[in-house]
């Protein structure tokens, strides 16, 4: 059996280049440079005997065999993390309280949490939406500064923002120009201010939108989005999944830097050893995102 097992070592190096969304970040994560990356994936493919990644795209695009390669070490990393965490005996247990921003806690927080409750089986958690988010927490994870003091965590530093909407919507509709925005509805989440900065990155001040739509977050107007009911504006973490899995798509090439990170805020001591372990998960596993 462990004759036909593919190197790990280059295995390793395809998922964090497939989570990742490109060799260069991969490289970053690994510390090793960008051409041992491509030697490692090239191994892989004859090892393998199947091509993995497209090469002559601008993003990063997978095979067939190479997305379902992908999605299931990540499985696999998951599971050799688990029975590790388990060998040391590391048991957690009590109550973890956890506040998030309502798109992060959507679209990202539920695959980790989920991989949280089972390397803690004894843990409860109970969570609060992020209004309610005060120094009774354990974690609050915050699309900017919160007044809540405690020890805090900058995180996804390098987010970008940028307009999406569905394939669909795309295809019968092209939009090749800003000027092209104006035959669309443009979706709204909390943050209104999204939308002129990147216009403003465009170097257009102002745009007539056909309609628009105003919803109360940003998880809503992704929705919308996928939904084909407008084009709305995206961020890297958030989107990441959608992207992937073709259900949105980019519109035009046009990006502007997120104007917060996000914070991982610890505000109670009482809780240390399970709000670190959570947040330690939490990052960890973003970074991979």
């Amino acid at each position: 059996m462990w004759s036909n097992l593919a190197n790990l070592t280059s295995l390793r190096t395809y998922y964090a280049v497939a989570r990742g969304g490109g060799i260069g970040r991969a490289a970053s994560q690994l510390n090793v440079t960008a051409g041992a990356i491509r030697y490692q994936i090239r191994q892989l493919e004859q090892e393998l005997g199947t091509q993995l990644i497209l090469r002559g795209r601008r993003e990063l695009a997978l095979t067939a065999a190479g997305g379902e390669l992908y999605q299931k070490l990540g499985r696999a990393f998951d599971e050799i993390h688990l029975a590790c965490r388990n060998a040391q005996g590391a048991e957690l247990t009590g109550e973890l309280r956890l506040a998030a921003a309502p798109a992060f806690a959507a679209l990202r927080l539920m695959p980790i949490l989920e991989l949280f409750l089972q390397r803690y089986p004894s843990i409860t958690v109970r969570q609060f939406p992020i209004e309610l988010a005060d120094d009774s927490m354990d974690v609050v994870i915050s699309f900017g500064e919160r007044a809540i003091t405690g020890r805090r965590q900058a995180i996804l530093r390098n987010e970008s923002y940028f307009p999406l909407c569905s394939p669909t919507l795309l295809y019968r509709a092209p939009v090749d120009t800003l000027d092209d925005l104006a035959q669309h509805v443009l979706l709204h989440g909390d943050a209104h201010e999204d939308w002129p900065r990147l216009l403003q990155a465009g170097g257009r001040t102002e745009l007539a939108p056909r309609q628009q739509v105003f919803l109360p977050n940003s998880h809503l107007a992704l929705e919308a989005a996928k939904a084909g009911c407008g084009i709305a504006v995206g961020s890297t973490i958030l989107c990441a999944d959608d992207l992937r899995r073709g259900s949105l798509t980019k519109v035009l090439d046009l990006e502007i830097p997120a104007p917060h990170p996000y914070f991982v805020i610890r505000p109670r001591d009482e809780n240390r050893q399970l709000a670190d372990a959570f947040a330690d998960l939490l990052v960890e596993q973003l970074e991979r995102a």
